[in-house]
């Protein structure tokens, strides 16, 4: 399956830009944009997994996570659709 290209409008400084298009040829820019991106998002993500993490092995989590296991107990039993 073909992944689906939309066109987008960021604004950049001018000498980055400049330095940009001097360095990467024209027929490459838009894949490494997208590979740009793809990074930040994997860093991003990796920050948020990590909070995520230490926020489940902190002990001072564990009233929220009983509150957390006590709803999706409750939404079980038939309060889904309330």
């Amino acid at each position: 399956m073909a992944t689906q290209m939309i066109r987008a409008r960021y604004t950049i400084s001018a000498p980055t830009l400049a330095r940009f298009n001097a360095a990467i040829p024209s027929g490459e820019r838009s894949r490494v944009v997208g590979q740009c991106m793809h990074l930040a998002l994997q860093e991003r993500e990796k920050r948020l997994e990590q909070i995520a993490k230490a926020f489940m092995a902190d002990s001072a989590s564990a009233a929220c996570l009983l509150d957390d296991a006590a709803w999706d107990s409750a939404a079980a039993d038939g309060l889904a659709g309330v």
